[in-house]
């Protein structure tokens, strides 16, 4: 027994009693077909039920059925995942139309990054699933996207902010949201989330991570992926894959926390990652005894994006010093024979294309004589399923045809039919076969609502982290607090973006605390700005306060992900503001790793006694000014520190009252004012305060050079003016140290080996 109607936005809907929900388009030319007393699409147009129409069926029987249908060149399509989608509106522009028609299915939504409201990325959605319903035998359109906490969705915390809640649970709630909303915009792949090990605290990326811990980072991370692929009932219970599901792309496989200096594997000068303490399989541990082995009933992350870096040692123990995307230990050996990971392996992005080649992301094959096709080769012959910012089919038919001459037909075809098999599995474990098309207005009313903003907001409070609390700086308070908020100065600067290379920042005045939020709790007294003119209040005009409220961003490099200068020379990434020269007793002189020089020797990647490019030293001399202020007028001063890093805290720390920290700085994907109010929240004493540092903060510099790039918890870790040790798993309460269960689970001595020994 079967219900059709038609929806205000053209589609029909189907309801099968005691079977799938259906959505369709007539306009595309696909009719149903009913059989044994069920409605189904008749997406191939044969008039007749094929296996793969069949939703009766499981997931692998239809994704067989359909993979050994097509032609090279519709798997080709598969294989490729799109370049980020900013052009959206209500019809397919003339660029996608020609990707779609080249079969490639697999749609990069970047709509968070680029601002672009809701109420355009839904419609959008439907007009691409309309123009591709009539066509390859109606696979539809499968969206992804980066993670974009707060941009046009709730703004759950990050990943580093999930991880100081020390609670698995805040994580799975997380990722059950975000899961919802994102189906709300029709995204079905999230291409997250990112596990890597924060081993080393200079690196770029580690904003993204479950922090530095092996053990809780696998928990969270578990957590994170039953709640984002499994569907549950109103009660809850688990029902495994359906229509709420999204397949969770674990990344970057075998972890890119270990590179070299800190630098990161976006740039060419941070492509090697190296193991100086041999704990290569350390930062294996989020994957294998995380995302591998989930609770729930998906059993395993659906997918793995594969790092940018080169893994490195002398000794060839970790196999071709080539990025992992083209590493047959890494992929092969590691990932699909030892570990038995079956699900789609899917490149990070634009590996193959020359620009690629030019900044190092092929990572070993940069020759220019190397082709995109036989890049994509080598990547097929090491188990990768997926060409990640690819938006050209020709690509991989072009390979398909080179590997036939080198391997053979036979060889190809199944390595095609493999890959095809995998990716469509997707599709057909979140539904996206049966109901593709979105209720505009009942996704625009679930989307970011205020239960989820609230749900969202609860959880950014329990993430910050009160390091420093001297004299009643942060506690309950009888009335409503007038404080004063500075505006903070940022100098023109330069900056290396891996996309547009050197760019210039202008001077700027700025609040790195939303004032609208702050308003909320505090009654607010701020400076006079002017463009990036900032005219400071008096003492006069503030000597009714009762706070200064410091907000303040992390230490800045020019450029950290590539760790050079414009003339190219390797130079140190700092974790402090004053000016930073790389000459200590720890600092390398002579790098670990290196490109092989046309003499055949090694290059040295050492950056001993060069000088870090700091960008915002004027951030301390603020945080020290605004304290001394506070000291004349009587009042205490707390810094609200926004960071996704390990800082040194030695700076400043002594003369401040209260320091209280939030990991869930906007970032690359986007960003909203959750974090804001949830700082203002601890700050104003309505929440008492109960995260836990998820990553050491070290001493100094020497005691970040003194670390290892492949070691978790190897700082000594900075003791402040109180004989506070800001080290993993210390935070702060109104009582003073946390010591509770949290701390007493994960507070031991740090995993190096997983528990998975796989297969």
């Amino acid at each position: 027994m079967w219900r059709e109607k038609q929806t205000e936005y053209g589609f029909h809907i189907v309801e099968n009693e005691g079977g799938k929900k259906l959505s369709y388009d007539p306009r595309s030319g696909v009719s149903l077909i009913e059989k044994d007393g069920f409605a189904f699409k008749d997406l191939a147009k044969t008039g007749e039920l094929l296996p793969y129409e069949d939703w009766r069926l499981s997931p692998e029987e239809r994704a067989e059925d359909l993979a050994g249908r097509l032609s090279v060149e519709q798997v080709a399509g598969l294989m490729c995942f799109s370049a980020h989608q900013f052009n959206m509106g209500n019809e397919v522009n003339e660029d996608q139309k020609a990707f779609l028609d080249h079969h490639l299915r697999s749609v990069l939504n970047s709509g968070g990054l680029a601002g672009i409201p809701d109420e355009v990325q839904v419609p959008w959605a439907n007009a691409m699933q309309r123009y591709v319903e009539g066509k390859d035998f109606g696979i539809p359109c499968y969206f992804a996207s980066d993670p974009r906490n707060g941009a046009g969705v709730s703004d759950w915390p990050g990943n580093l902010s999930l991880a100081a809640t020390f609670d698995p649970k805040i994580a799975w709630e997380s990722a059950k949201c975000q899961s919802r909303e994102l189906r709300d915009l029709g995204i079905a792949c999230f291409l997250a989330p990112q596990v890597d090990i924060s081993s080393d605290p200079r690196w770029f990326r580690n904003s993204g991570t479950f922090g530095e811990d092996p053990a809780l980072s696998a928990d969270m991370v578990r957590a994170f992926c039953d709640g984002l692929q499994s569907t549950y009932d109103a009660e809850g219970n688990d029902l495994g894959w359906g229509s709420e599901s999204m397949t969770a792309m674990a990344k970057h496989w075998t972890g890119e926390g270990a590179s070299e200096g800190g630098r990161e594997a976006h740039m060419e000068g941070g492509k090697y990652a190296v193991y100086p303490n041999n704990n290569f399989e350390a930062l294996l541990i989020p994957f294998v005894d995380g995302a591998f082995k989930l609770d729930g009933k998906t059993g395993s992350c659906a997918a793995v994006m594969s790092s940018y870096t080169a893994a490195y040692a002398e000794d060839g123990s970790l196999g071709d010093a080539v990025g992992s995307s083209f590493s047959k230990y890494k992929m092969k050996d590691l990932l699909r024979d030892r570990y038995g990971f079956t699900g789609v392996v899917c490149t990070d992005w634009m590996v193959l294309n020359n620009y690629a080649r030019k900044n190092g992301w092929g990572k070993g094959i940069e020759d220019d004589d190397v082709t995109p096709a036989q890049r994509a080769f080598i990547a097929i012959m090491v188990g990768v399923d997926q060409m990640g910012g690819c938006s050209d089919p020709q690509i991989l038919i072009d390979a398909y045809y080179y590997g036939c001459e080198q391997i053979g037909k036979e060889k190809m075809d199944a390595a095609f039919a493999e890959s095809a098999k995998r990716l469509l599995q997707g599709y057909f474990m979140t539904g996206m076969f049966e109901d593709p098309y979105l209720d505009e207005k009942a996704a625009l009313a679930d989307v970011n609502s205020e239960d989820k903003q609230a749900e969202a907001l609860a959880a950014q409070i329990k993430a910050v982290v009160m390091v420093k609390n001297e004299n009643g700086a942060i506690r309950p308070h009888d009335k409503r607090m007038k404080v004063y908020i500075p505006a903070l100065y940022e100098a023109p600067h330069k900056e290396m973006d891996h996309v547009r290379g050197i760019v210039t920042s202008e001077a700027a005045a700025s609040y790195p605390i939303s004032l609208e939020m702050a308003r909320k709790y505090f009654d607010v007294v701020t400076d006079k700005v002017d463009g990036a003119d900032i005219t400071r209040c008096t003492l006069e005009e503030l000597k009714d306060i009762d706070l200064v409220l410091i907000p303040a961003k992390e230490p800045g490099n020019s450029f950290p992900q590539d760790g050079r200068n414009e003339n190219q020379e390797f130079v140190p990434v700092t974790r402090q503001y004053r000016p930073y020269i790389a000459d200590g007793p720890y600092v390398r002189k002579v790098s670990i790793a290196g490109n092989e020089l046309p003499d055949g020797t090694k290059e040295n990647r050492s950056y001993f006694g060069h000088k870090a490019l700091t960008t915002n030293e004027e951030q301390l001399d603020q945080i020290l000014e605004m304290a001394d202020k506070a000291k004349q007028l009587g009042v205490s001063s707390v810094v609200a520190m926004f960071t996704g890093r390990p800082m040194c805290f030695h700076e400043f720390e002594p003369v401040v009252d209260g320091i209280v920290v939030t990991f869930s700085s906007p970032s690359m994907y986007g960003g909203g004012t959750a974090s804001s109010e949830a700082l203002a929240a601890i700050i104003a004493g309505t929440v008492e305060p109960s995260a836990l540092l998820p990553m050491q903060m070290p001493k100094d510099m020497d005691d970040v050079e003194r670390q290892a790039e492949d070691t978790p918890r190897d700082m000594e870790c900075y003791t402040d003016s109180v004989g506070h040790k800001y080290d993993f798993a210390y935070g702060l309460n109104y009582a003073g140290v946390i010591c509770d269960d949290r701390v007493a689970k994960y507070n031991v001595p740090v995993q190096l080996k997983p528990q998975n020994k796989g297969i």
